[in-house]
């Protein structure tokens, strides 16, 4: 427990601009693979490819491994910017685990995206 506590604590904060630009990227990741894989395995389904991005759970086994991994990666990636930018708003750590929830995921992402940075203080370098 206590190797998982230092190393959160070394995370470090995430500006707005920052934030929007790392999740548009894992975002533009995730569309390439998953437009790879429709091009290239002719028998996979792109609605069920498409309804991975809202709801990562619904028939993972049905997918393609290339789709899951990347679906995998997406949202590990989101959770992680997210808790640096929730670092940055001076919010609680736990509430980046509000974007991996299905269907809530796109609302909280643009709450984090759009909240303003914590005004820092000479106190907080104390």
């Amino acid at each position: 427990m206590h190797l998982i506590s230092s190393f959160l604590s070394r995370i470090t904060r995430t500006d707005r601009l920052t934030y929007q630009r790392n999740v548009a990227l894992l975002a533009l990741a995730k569309m390439a693979v998953d437009l790879t894989t429709i091009v290239l395995l002719p028998g996979t389904d792109a609605a069920l490819v498409a309804l991975s991005w809202a709801n990562p759970f619904t028939a993972i086994a049905r997918l393609p491994l290339a789709v899951c991994l990347s679906t995998v990666g997406f949202f590990v990636g989101l959770v992680w910017n997210s808790v640096r930018r929730l670092r940055d708003t001076g919010l609680a750590d736990w509430a980046a685990l509000l974007t991996a929830i299905p269907f809530l995921n796109a609302l909280a992402t643009v709450v984090l995206a759009l909240l303003p940075s914590k005004r820092r203080t000479v106190w907080d370098l104390v």
